[in-house]
């Protein structure tokens, strides 16, 4: 589709995308609307004042056909359930191009794109895969589902520059000719079982990551998949990688790199100096000889996994959160230096009923309970872990908020 022919944009949700998308629209001199699920006090009023004064239309509490209709075009934030959103069908109905925040930026720049999914490892990949990059490119702009739209800064690409996306599932339901030169899976296990049937519905939205890209392009693959499955989606070059170095996430780095001429060298120089990212096995303090780490960012079973093997102590885990209809049982196997789990959040029943055979476990009603009670019963050179298997969203705005409210805890101790 060409945006040129497009006057009026309807965007649905108003997070950061949608906020984002906004503005590049009124940039672009279209007529916008906003159609947001939740309440209108859920917002800032200024904020969307401000928008109001610029022209744009809105409409809380729920996505209405009388809204929608007369839109040339649907923009999706990254959270919408394309599958039972009201908005999507209304869009059908009315045969209304339905598009994601990705796609939409996609047409808007002639950089070359490098795109990284997988369950797994997405931000940090990502964020070392620029620092690389810049070793070589003086421009390479980072964003997607790190936290940063694409469409926040899509307008200042130019032809020679390079754009590195961390690309989550949902942003692959809606792509169309969102075409990467380097696409990248690092991993994929059960995740967000909540919203897709089934894994295979799971593994499909990633695998289109791969859907547009011809010979001309790159695929890199974890050497630990198989490629079942994998082999008869790609249809560009496809380059391996996993051992390279001890962190996978370093290996596509650097495989990522070398497309581009960055030397191994190069890539030691960056790999030395990365200190690791907030939120994912940080560091927060040492008291009485007891360390805390915050490992906010694990969302899943598999993620938490990974942490208890990178840490050597006792370990009092403290996990929860919402749902995502996913197999806690996954970390039973990896129990052996857990002395006791400390569950809060809407999942820590089910957690408990699936784990506490094998481990002691005990349900809170919030994080703090969770952590004061960890911090009592934790003995010298114990570790206390936030790793909570969950999303965040029953108790917090995303799983930044959830992490620093945990430092803020654990400093007051």
């Amino acid at each position: 589709m060409d945006i040129n022919d497009v006057n009026r944009v309807c965007v649905v949700g108003w997070g950061k995308s949608g906020r984002s998308l906004c503005k590049l629209l009124l940039e672009l001199g279209k007529k916008v609307k906003i159609s947001e699920i939740k309440e209108r006090s859920a917002f800032s009023t200024a904020v969307i004042d401000e928008f109001i004064d610029k022209g744009v239309e809105f409409e809380f509490g729920g996505n209405s056909d009388k809204f929608i209709k007369e839109s040339q075009l649907v923009v999706l934030s990254p959270g919408v359930d394309t599958a039972n959103s009201d908005a999507c069908k209304i869009a059908k109905t009315y045969d209304i191009d339905v598009v994601g925040e990705i796609e939409l930026s996609f047409w808007l720049t002639q950089a070359q794109v490098i795109a990284i999914t997988g369950t797994n490892g997405k931000t940090t990949t990502s964020q070392l895969t620029r620092q690389v990059l810049k070793k070589k490119r003086k421009r390479v702009f980072l964003g997607g589902n790190i936290g940063i739209p694409f469409s926040s800064f899509v307008l200042e690409t130019k032809k020679d520059d390079l754009v590195v996306l961390e690309i989550s599932s949902f942003q692959l339901e809606t792509i169309r000719e969102f075409k990467p030169h380097v696409s990248a899976l690092l991993n994929i296990a059960s995740d967000h079982l909540d919203r897709y049937v089934n894994f295979s519905d799971y593994f499909d939205a990633k695998m289109n990551i791969f859907m547009n890209q011809d010979k001309n392009d790159w695929a890199l693959i974890n050497n630990k998949l198989d490629l079942n499955g994998i082999k008869d989606r790609v249809n560009s070059k496809v380059l391996r990688f996993s051992n390279e170095f001890s962190n996978e996430n370093f290996s596509c780095a650097y495989k990522i790199g070398s497309i581009f001429g960055v030397s191994r060298e190069e890539c030691d120089d960056v790999f030395r100096s990365f200190k690791g990212l907030a939120h994912r096995m940080q560091f927060v303090r040492r008291l009485r000889q007891i360390d805390f780490i915050n490992d906010s960012k694990a969302t899943n079973p598999t993620s938490t996994v990974w942490a208890l093997s990178n840490v050597t102590s006792s370990v009092l885990l403290i996990a929860g959160g919402k749902d995502k209809g996913l197999d806690f049982s996954e970390i039973i196997p990896h129990l052996d230096k857990v002395k006791k789990v400390f569950l809060f959040g809407e999942a820590s029943v089910k957690i408990k009923n699936e784990i506490s055979p094998y481990v002691k476990t005990e349900v809170f009603t919030s994080l703090r309970d969770s952590v004061n009670k960890s911090f009592q019963e934790a003995t010298a050179s114990d570790v206390i872990l936030l790793s909570p298997m969950c999303s965040s969203y029953d108790m917090f705005t995303d799983y930044v908020d959830r992490g620093n409210r945990f430092i803020e805890i654990v400093n007051n101790l």
